[in-house]
């Protein structure tokens, strides 16, 4: 059994929803998802700095996003040749040219976090550790979130971590959720507001069937629909909104 500790740093971790990893061989699986091009590497909420080691590896530079001032300076200490901000993530800026994102995003900012990072120019993968449920739902679509964001990305679902793999244990599993900027996009970028307003009236749209939600909400009948919003994929989504509007 895992000795629970009750410091008023661990208190305040389990406020913030955020679990150290301490599992070697989640972190080493995590840092080889990204692709190996000799690109920036930004690593949100690093923490103690288990994924921070094995990225060191690879030979990219390396910006290491972390709260807790504490271990922000751990972090130096112990990698000299990353670069370490401390800082929220939520505030983060993140930079103009290409790179990618790695991260162990604390429970409760999940949602919040990838929000701001979707709507973020420049970087082109993102291997994000979450929750388990988070992860699988966003890979497996039938979400609106995923559903806003489907036609500039990919979501891939990339296995799952232990709550055993964390201190503080969480009470749920973490899942590893890999995110990739589709080369060619599905709808022009420049229509992304009007697009997820499209998505957003669909999903709350009254009806029976998505074939009388789509007409409730666009006065075009669309046949060949499948029965529900959440059953459109990436694809289906991006010809609909191209169809009716």
């Amino acid at each position: 059994m895992p000795v629970r500790r009750n410091s008023a740093r661990d208190r305040a971790r389990r406020e913030l929803g955020q679990n150290f990893l301490i599992d070697r061989g989640a972190a080493r699986r995590i840092a080889d998802l990204l692709d190996p091009s000799p690109v920036p590497v930004v690593e949100l909420g690093a923490g103690r700095g288990a994924i921070t080691r094995e990225l060191v590896h690879t030979g990219q530079p390396i910006t290491a996003v972390e709260l807790d001032p504490h271990w922000a300076d751990q972090l130096r200490d112990e990698c000299p040749g990353v670069r370490v901000i401390t800082g929220d993530m939520l505030e983060f800026r993140f930079p103009r040219a290409p790179h990618v994102v790695v991260g162990n995003l604390p429970f409760g900012i999940t949602t919040a976090m990838t929000r701001r990072l979707l709507g973020t120019p420049c970087w082109s993968e993102a291997v994000l550790l979450v929750q388990w449920d988070v992860a699988r739902k966003r890979a497996a679509g039938g979400n609106q979130l995923t559903a806003q964001w489907s036609p500039w990305y990919e979501f891939r679902l990339c296995g799952k971590v232990s709550a055993r793999s964390f201190r503080p244990v969480p009470a749920v599993d973490g899942g590893v959720l890999r995110i990739l900027r589709r080369a060619g996009p599905l709808v022009p970028f420049g229509e992304h507001r009007r697009y997820q307003r499209f998505v957003e009236e669909v999903f709350t749209g009254r009806g029976r069937g998505l074939t009388e939600i789509v007409r409730n909400v666009t006065g075009c009948r669309v046949r060949g629909l499948p029965a529900l919003p959440r059953d459109l994929t990436a694809e289906g989504w991006a010809r609909l909104y191209l169809e009716t509007t």
